[in-house]
């Protein structure tokens, strides 16, 4: 699904559930496992900026429910399946620095052939990476099956990531249409992309919002411009719906308070939309007209 990268990209495959050993078939916790593929890959979208990007894919030709809490890249799991070491003479366990949140519950459908996919930034949670690289490297590694995961894995793979000594850090490069994308945005009627978020503010109508046809076919067309012209993004990201374009942004940015204290503000958000989750809240600030809609960008 993304564009071709820089051959440097480094990338590791890991093909969860395929072909189950005999001890697999055997063990009742194998049971409980479920049939996604797993691919991590390295990327660097800023200079000496280092992040996984990880993959699960539906392997089965069943639907397959998960429930977000047991995602890779979501708190606690993010800390536990992987280690990393420094590359010196004692092989180092650097320690993570990681938040604890309660994540909530929800539920959602993978089809037969379809992923889900994150991003885990590592540098926050190692502050001394850089410096590790510079000094030894670093390796980061995990058990197959992951203990604390619920996927199943194919023995016989290799469960490590280097980024050797002296890394440079050059960003992963990425290459795009801009006059394609430039008509993408005027039909999905973008407003803009705020710096450093996966999120898209658009100019949408109620008449839109309220048909849920016009809402699937318009995500569509949003995904379809992700793939296209957001090449550094995975498949979770989010759009915010806006009936007038001056007031498109988060709500923390600066003059939305006092509009949201006028009433004004909720009024022209209209939507929220979350691909990880496949959900759409619809007015979501309005109690006696919000409501949540599960509407997938698969095809």
């Amino acid at each position: 699904m993304k564009p071709l990268c820089l051959r440097s990209l480094c990338l590791l495959v890991l093909v969860l559930g395929l072909f189950p050993s005999e001890s697999q078939a055997t063990d009742p916790e194998e049971k409980l496992r479920l049939p996604l593929a797993m691919e991590v890959f390295l990327k660097k979208p800023q200079a000496r900026v280092y992040e996984l990007e990880i993959h699960l894919t539906n392997i089965s030709e069943d639907v397959v429910t998960v429930n977000v809490r047991d995602l890779p890249w979501n708190p606690p799991n993010d800390s536990k399946w992987f280690s990393v070491f420094r590359m010196d003479q004692e092989e180092s366990l650097v320690k993570q620095q990681v938040q604890y949140w309660n994540l909530g519950s929800r539920v959602i459908q993978i089809l037969p052939g379809e992923s889900i996919q994150d991003t885990m930034v590592l540098n926050p949670r190692l502050p001394s990476l850089v410096d590790d690289i510079a000094q030894f490297g670093v390796q980061l590694r995990w058990d197959c099956p992951p203990a604390s995961l619920k996927f199943v894995c194919h023995k016989g793979l290799p469960q490590v990531v280097t980024i050797p000594k002296g890394d440079a850090g050059e960003p992963t490069a990425y290459s795009f249409d801009s006059p394609v994308c430039l008509k993408l945005e005027r039909e999905i009627s973008l407003i803009k992309i705020p710096e450093g978020h996966e999120v898209l503010f658009l100019l949408t109508p109620e008449s839109v919002m309220v048909d849920v046809p016009k809402m699937q076919a318009l995500l569509y067309q949003v995904n379809d411009y992700v793939l296209q012209c957001q090449p550094s993004w995975t498949n979770s990201w989010a759009v915010s719906f806006f009936t007038e374009a001056r007031l498109a942004g988060f709500l923390s940015d600066e003059g939305n308070r006092e509009y949201f204290k006028q009433g004004i503000w909720q009024r022209v958000n209209i939507g929220q939309y979350s691909s990880q989750i496949r959900t759409l809240f619809r007015f979501p600030w309005i109690k006696d007209r919000a409501d949540e809609v599960y509407i997938s960008v698969y095809r």
